[in-house]
């Protein structure tokens, strides 16, 4: 779009639009041109966890409040730094005794106002300008020195070969929760079907179940379930 027609749109001035469009280009959502700008179709740039967590947000609460179901009192869980298991936290109120290890900032942050967990345990790494993510091979080594009963992890996208994400560091972090853990759940909203990017993250006999707020179809669903990998989209 034009910037004239976005100031119309938008109600705005030129001087607000350019500072907003100037902090959507930094977070990788758009790319501005001479009077004008289109979204970015960057396939392996992963977004600030501002647009992560602002990205589908009901999609998200909905999947959290499937998986919630499958977490029983007393477990130890990990659950990985993205905005999908983020919301996961809100519905895991009502259970008692369980002890959690993130690489998320924000995810540590709020289950230490949650009554619900016995210990919230968090990895130590470095943090990528942007994010709320833990990574590193000191995060990846911390969750080696553990077991947990579930691991809860998000992707970047998912198609008939598997699970993706769009930055290494994020993809090492997970595949050691999911070795070390005796069932890996995948949190993933509908919006990430038939996506690929370049870190191949995992293959669906990995995962044990995938929740999210759409059945699969196709070749998708085909993939997933020829696995052995249970999906859940109602309650």
């Amino acid at each position: 779009m034009s910037l004239d027609e976005l100031c119309e749109a938008l109600f705005c001035s030129r001087s607000t639009l350019r500072r907003d469009l100037i902090e959507m280009e930094d977070m990788g959502v758009i790319i501005r041109n001479r009077g004008g700008v289109y979204f970015s179709k960057a396939r392996n740039k992963e977004y600030s966890s501002l647009y992560r967590n602002m990205a589908n947000f009901e999609g998200k609460r909905f999947i959290a409040r499937l998986s919630a179901n499958l977490v029983q009192d007393n477990m130890t869980i990990f659950m990985d730094s993205s905005s999908t298991v983020l919301s996961l936290c809100e519905f895991l109120k009502s259970k008692n005794n369980i002890t959690i290890l993130t690489n998320g900032i924000s995810t540590a942050a709020n289950l230490i106002e949650n009554n619900c967990c016995e210990k919230t345990m968090i990895a130590g790494g470095f943090i990528k300008k942007g994010s709320t993510s833990v990574i590193g091979e000191d995060a990846s080594r911390y969750f080696e020195q553990f077991k947990a009963d579930i691991s809860f992890i998000s992707c970047m996208g998912i198609d008939e070969e598997g699970l993706y994400e769009a930055s290494q560091h994020q993809a090492q972090v997970k595949r050691c929760m999911m070795k070390n853990s005796k069932y890996t759940v995948l949190m993933c909203d509908s919006t990430k079907f038939g996506k690929s990017y370049f870190y191949k993250l995992a293959r669906y006999n990995n995962i044990s179940m995938i929740v999210t707020d759409r059945e699969p179809i196709g070749k998708l669903k085909e993939s997933i379930l020829n696995n052995s990998c249970g999906v859940v989209f109602s309650e």
